[in-house]
């Protein structure tokens, strides 16, 4: 390859491994579409930022079915469900009402 493989990104107990596919929770296998896993990539790369659902559907070109606005939100639902401790009350990937969502960088639980 010409570039070394991507790093891996550990935030707490989660871990994204860009080069494998492949994200898990307390070494656990996260099951996720890659759609999906890519959409967690762009907001764990961006971690801190606010991304809103155009500037996801722009970083992930996706199937086009799958890429229309409202089904970021589902996805994100799904993703939570896979990362969360409680996704009802996500702390990692958090909405930013009107805006869009943003991947939290520390839970109280990482420091």
């Amino acid at each position: 390859g010409a570039n070394a493989s991507p790093r891996i990104l550990r935030f707490g107990r989660l871990e994204i491994d860009p080069a494998s596919r492949s994200a898990r929770v307390d070494g656990r296998d996260c099951p996720m579409t890659s759609y999906q896993f890519d959409l967690l990539v762009a907001l764990a790369e961006n971690a801190g930022r606010t991304l809103s659902r155009e500037q996801l559907m722009d970083m992930v070109k996706g199937e086009e079915l799958e890429a229309f606005d409202r089904s970021i939100d589902v996805h994100v639902s799904r993703i939570r469900a896979a990362i969360e401790t409680d996704p009802k009350h996500p702390r990692r990937i958090i909405t930013v009402r009107g805006a869009g969502y943003v991947f939290a960088r520390f839970q109280d639980s990482d420091r």
